[in-house]
């Protein structure tokens, strides 16, 4: 059989093509591997990581056990800072959830439970400094009002837009409501019954929701 000098040409840039496939797996490994490092790089090696980026991270110590289950703190720390700061405690009553990360910019719902009454408080806090941006509290009374904080979205500058639902207790509809804080602003951008609170979005600057079916927009710089 004779192989024609364009087919050994051919050959070998199939094989050079395959080595430099290669290289490039190999590469993009290893800068996984590095981002993968940089997010342990402050607090305990040991603690559960919640969530964590290249800048800051948010992790969870246990304190001890209740009925319900296991109880815990939760810290944020960033590389520079001289310690992490306990952010949110639960208990037999309480509980965090929604923690979210971008950047150094912390946020994380408490949601505290009674007989008849509670409430949910959304905090957002800089971890970098310690301090706290934005707290934003609802409390509800069964069965005559229930307001419920359903989600929010937080942006890499510390604003932050949310979601609220009141349920009056009786009767079929519930209102929804959406806020906007940006730096010490806070401004209602749409109420209604019609509106899917949890279709809350944030993708770059553009916040989004939906509201009677249609899509709307506003900026969360």
């Amino acid at each position: 059989m004779r192989i024609r000098p364009g087919r050994i040409l051919n050959l070998r840039s199939l094989l050079a093509l395959a080595a430099l496939c290669g290289a490039a797996y190999v590469i993009l490994f290893v800068l996984a591997a590095s981002t993968r490092a940089q997010k342990a790089a402050c607090g305990p090696t040991g603690a559960k990581t919640v969530v964590a980026d290249s800048v800051g991270r948010i992790y969870r110590v246990p304190t001890g056990r209740t009925a319900l289950g296991t109880l815990y703190n939760y810290y944020g720390c960033t590389p520079g800072a001289a310690k992490p700061q306990l952010l949110a405690s639960t208990s037999a009553l309480s509980r965090v959830r929604a923690i979210r990360l971008r950047g150094t910019m912390a946020g994380f719902i408490v949601d505290q439970h009674g007989v008849d009454t509670g409430s949910s408080t959304l905090t957002v806090r800089d971890l970098a400094g310690g301090k706290v941006l934005h707290t934003v509290s609802v409390s509800y009374m069964v069965p005559r009002l229930f307001d419920s904080l359903v989600t929010y979205v937080l942006a890499p500058s510390g604003n932050v837009a949310w979601a609220t639902e009141r349920n009056p207790g009786f009767g079929p509809h519930s209102e929804v409501t959406i806020h906007r804080a940006i730096g010490h602003t806070v401004t209602t951008l749409d109420h209604g019954s019609s509106i899917r609170a949890s279709s809350l979005r944030l993708r770059g600057h553009a916040l989004d929701w939906i509201d009677g079916g249609k899509l709307r927009h506003a900026s969360l710089p």
